[in-house]
């Protein structure tokens, strides 16, 4: 007999919507099968025939409840109907007091302990004080206001007498300044009482004779519970809902004699069927990426009459389709969390006028016209959610023009603060912002990231992706599985082949052939869908190509393992550490991907400040608070303390979006990542190192820089006489040395042997002593941009005043820079973006990348390796530069001179000290420094003290440094 869940309410998601509608049936056969067994043994009816027993006793007792006004005699009828209620769900009737902390005096009519007499779960009376017998026991809906609820249903009171005024009862008298069991909502006992107990139970259940609501504590920050209305249940007599009902709340569900929970094993089976169904997310990122890239050609081509262009616009497309989709799950994660206190979910005209939820209700509603196919309502939809994300929603505006509804209730309105981000910039969407989407592509989209994917051969009900259950680690892995993905133009026309053999896997190494290659191909290889799977020419492609994913190393970590490495590691880290410590305890991710371990650490540090703060100042945080608060410590930690590398640029911007969507908050500010996450290689860089010139044996005036270079530590001098690393020359430098690249370009390589036997040479007096002067050119411009880093932190750092910190004036929220704001500071003080005068990072970084280039240089630019004074000379230029710099700029261009975030007097402070130097201008008009540019920027050096200067020099690095590293091996592929 089929489950029936009608009157079974699922809220905010106790299970996923589809595990309770799909599987749990499935997962209970075991159940339903042990009762019929006990039955034949004669061991009595079975749970749900008991429960279906009691319909006639219960709708008497409704009628005897719905004549009677007294509180004390509705009491005792409904506990009338509780005498068989429990027994048949396996509980007994024993009415007691128990006496909380705070003097409350709460009405349990069963309690089951743990071995060690620890409550494990309490039944908890209310009254039902309504006429028709349905109160809602005032724990909050999706769609309710707490702030808005009517007056909380009177808990039961003991049984030892007392004035009973109506309607709530009053508990027997405590003395002075006892609290009362009937006063204040339900919702807040169970937060700052019950669930604050040294040792609170597990499971609670809430019941009237007008329904029952199981809590289970792990869930209750989030309010997800299940509501069973016995109105409902009694009045249908579905057989298949009292099998469901017994088995959600019989005492041998939730909590056996031995062994775990039936609730907790049907737990476990939602969340891994969740992340199964979530799994298919994968599969329809990748799909939605070329949907959504192809309808943006098909606009640009048909409406806006453009053509389309190479290589370039490829890549920018994918970019922005990936922007697009991170939008749509940034939206859909924050809706389905409505404990964030972020999207008002609980608003009637966002939820149904505005939301994403609500699009995604229309993602199977056929469009049979034309209009409903080509129209753009989805399309504007999106855009005007988009904008109200990034603008917020101007809601004292709307209230002067709405006024309330008379009884001082907002009317037709709702809050909605911006979310200035990067990810909802339209800036950064500036081909996308152009074109609209049609209706039916957007509705694709939207099926394929709210539904499971169908499965061939089988006939069953694709799952509806649960984003209540959906966490970061999960939203990483479907992000980071597409790292390695490329977004092309098909040239020609296209055909997808494989090899024979192999199962088809979309998101594995794609391969295609021209129309003319295809004959080499058996049918076996071919792929067919209703015919050979083409893609005409001009058609956009997103897939694995070749050995992107080995070379990217994009492999995700699972959370088990990044929880298991992070949580031993911070062992050690924070062990006798007090709580304020903690605050201060920078990480390091250096290959981010989506950021998962940089999460994870936060997540586990913000609870070790918690558990300590708590410890510390004798205060304990309410249940209801404490997602709060953590959220608050994490927001702080992400903001000041995270840090992190990837090679991938996408990866970056992927790891900002996941640790901001880790740490939103209700009154968020938005971490600001520019000088935080970097993207470059974290193998790959130069390093605040020395050597000491050593005169060689026998020569007069020969220098040589041997042995291995000392580490020189901010912030500590470098000794005179020393010379940084990345100044003098190696052996290792275009080594060309491989028997393939000699046959290949045999005079290039020659002219490579040649240059470095120069290059190498030793030094002579004069030389050293350039080298020298350099090394102190270096030192002063890494001490102003130690300066200059320390600056921007401090302008651009969020105060969040977090708990046990609401005194210290460093947390108050002072003035917010926005994050564009924060990004043209960075842009022009640091990168020099459209500024003249170079920065100290910039020409450090140019110097460094150039040393870092002679490794990595094209053999086929052979020509162009510089010669020794060519070198010290190029070098000086960047390093030292000239006073007379500004003079000699004569030709016309665009940008400033200085940056315009910078005081004129400061920035020519600077020149006056540190010289003039305009790497742009150095770069155009040298063939060699264009070359250092191209190959630091395919490459993407990272020189780990510069990038991170201020930190090395104000605590020595990281205190913790977690991620997976880089494992493929790297081999020389001659074949290909």
């Amino acid at each position: 007999m089929a489950l029936d869940l009608t009157g079974i309410a699922n809220e905010n998601e106790f299970y996923t919507h589809h595990y309770l509608a799909a599987i749990l049936e499935g997962d209970l056969k075991d159940l339903f099968a042990a009762w019929a067994k006990a039955e034949e043994e004669g061991k009595g009816k079975p749970p749900a025939e008991a429960l279906a027993s009691l319909a006639r006793p219960w709708a008497r007792r409704r009628a005897e409840l719905a004549r009677e006004r007294d509180p004390e005699t509705r009491l005792e009828i409904q506990e009338t109907f509780f005498e068989s209620f429990l027994p048949a769900l396996g509980y007994s009737l024993d009415p007691q007091e128990k006496e909380l902390p705070d003097g409350t005096l709460l009405p349990v009519l069963f309690e089951l302990t743990r071995a060690n007499g620890a409550p494990e779960l309490w039944i908890i009376e209310t009254l039902d004080d309504s006429d028709d017998a349905t109160d809602p026991l005032l724990l909050a809906t999706p769609q309710q206001d707490p702030s808005a609820s009517a007056e909380a249903p009177p808990l039961r009171k003991g049984r030892k007498g007392g004035d009973v005024p109506s309607p709530p009862l009053a508990p027997r008298e405590r003395g002075e300044g006892a609290r009362r069991a009937g006063e204040g909502s339900l919702d807040d006992l169970l937060t700052e009482a019950v669930f604050t107990l040294a040792e609170p139970p597990r499971w609670v259940i809430v019941m009237n004779h007008g329904q029952v609501v199981l809590v289970d504590r792990t869930k209750w920050s989030q309010k997800r519970l299940l509501r069973f209305d016995l109105a409902e249940i009694f009045g249908r007599r579905n057989p298949g809902t009292f099998r469901a009902m017994a088995a959600l709340l019989h005492r041998d569900s939730l909590a056996p004699a031995g062994g775990i929970s039936l609730l907790d094993a049907l737990d476990e089976s939602s969340h891994k069927h969740a992340f199964a169904v979530s799994d298919d997310l994968k599969y329809a990122v990748r799909e939605a990426v070329e949907l959504l890239g192809n309808e943006a050609l098909y606009d640009l081509r048909e409406r806006l009459h453009e053509g389309i262009y190479g290589r370039e616009m490829a890549r920018q497309l994918t970019g922005e389709c990936l922007r697009y989709l991170y939008r749509l799950l940034f939206c859909f994660y924050v809706e389905a969390r409505p404990e964030l206190g972020y999207a008002p979910m609980k608003s009637e005209e966002f939820r149904t006028g505005y939301s994403l939820e609500a699009l995604r209700d229309l993602e199977l509603v056929p469009l049979a016209t034309e209009e409903s196919k080509h129209g753009f309502f989805i399309n504007d939809s999106l855009a005007t959610l988009f904008r109200l994300v990034s603008e917020g929603f101007a809601h004292e505006a709307a209230q002067a023009v709405l006024g309330s509804d008379g009884n001082g209730i907002d009317r037709h309105t709702f809050r909605m603060e911006p979310l200035r981000s990067h990810l909802f910039d339209p800036e950064r969407t500036p081909l996308l912002g152009r074109v609209r989407f049609r209706n039916h592509v957007l509705q694709k989209v939207l099926v394929r990231l709210s539904l499971s994917r169908p499965r061939k051969g089988r006939n069953e009900r694709r799952g509806r992706i649960s984003y209540a259950q959906l966490g970061i680690n999960q939203l990483g892995a479907v992000y980071e599985g597409l790292l390695s993905y490329t977004g092309f133009f098909a040239e020609e026309d296209l055909y997808e082949v494989r090899r024979a053999g192999e199962e088809y896997d979309e998101l594995a190494n794609a391969y295609f052939v021209s129309a003319a290659d295809l004959a080499k191909y058996s049918n076996e290889e071919k792929l067919f869908e209703g015919g050979l799977k083409k893609y005409p020419k001009g058609t956009f492609i997103y897939r694995l190509a070749g050995r992107n994913r080995e070379k990217s190393a994009s492999y995700y970590t699972p959370e088990v393992l990044t929880r298991c490495v992070v949580k031993y590691a911070l062992k050690e880290l924070l062990k006798d550490e007090p709580a304020d410590a903690i605050l201060g305890m920078t990480i390091c991710e250096p290959a981010l991907g989506s950021g998962a371990f940089a999460n994870e650490a936060v997540n586990q540090l913000a609870e070790a400040y918690l558990e300590r703060k708590q410890r510390e100042t004798g205060r304990t945080i309410p249940h209801d608070q404490f997602v709060h608060e953590k959220q608050k410590v994490k927001a702080y930690l992400a903001d000041n303390n995270v840090y992190g590398v990837d090679l991938n640029p996408t990866a970056v911007e992927l790891a900002e979006i996941s640790i901001w969507l880790n740490t939103i908050y209700a009154g968020h500010t938005i971490p600001w990542f520019g000088n935080q996450l970097v993207v470059g290689n974290s193998l790959v860089g130069a390093r605040r190192q020395v050597f000491r010139p050593e005169l060689v044996k026998g020569k007069k005036d020969q220098y040589v820089f041997a042995g291995v270079p000392e580490r020189v530590r901010l912030p500590e001098a470098r000794e005179e006489g020393e010379v940084y690393h990345f100044l003098v020359p190696d052996g290792g430098m275009a080594d060309f040395g491989d028997r393939v690249v000699k046959e290949l370009a045999p005079k290039e390589v020659s002219v490579a042997k040649a240059w470095k036997k120069e290059f190498a040479a030793p030094y002579s007096g004069s030389d050293v002593k350039a080298l020298r002067r350099l090394s102190a050119a270096v030192d002063r411009l890494w001490t102003r941009h130690v300066e200059m880093r320390r600056k921007l932190k401090a302008e651009t750092r969020n105060a969040v005043a977090i708990f046990g910190k609401e005194d210290d004036p460093f947390f108050r929220p002072g003035r917010v820079l926005t994050t564009k704001e924060k990004d043209r500071i960075f842009a022009q003080e640091f990168l020099s973006e459209n500024v003249k005068s170079s920065s100290p990072y910039r020409r450090l970084k140019m110097a460094m990348d150039y040393w870092c280039a002679l490794w990595f240089w094209p053999v086929e630019k052979a020509g162009l390796l510089p010669g020794r004074d060519e070198f010290l000379l190029e070098m000086a230029l960047l390093l030292e530069g000239t006073s007379q710099g500004v003079a000699l700029i004569t030709e016309p261009e665009q940008g400033t001179l200085f940056p315009e975030t910078m005081p004129q007097q400061q920035s020519l402070t600077m020149v006056d000290e540190f010289g003039f130097v305009d790497v742009d201008r150095l770069v155009r008009k040298s063939a060699r420094l264009t070359v250092v540019k191209e190959v630091a920027e395919r490459h993407r050096f990272h020189h780990w003290e510069l990038e991170f200067a201020d930190l090395f020099a104000d605590r020595g690095g990281f205190d913790l440094i977690v991620g997976n590293p880089p494992w493929i091996k790297v081999e020389w592929n001659e074949g290909g």
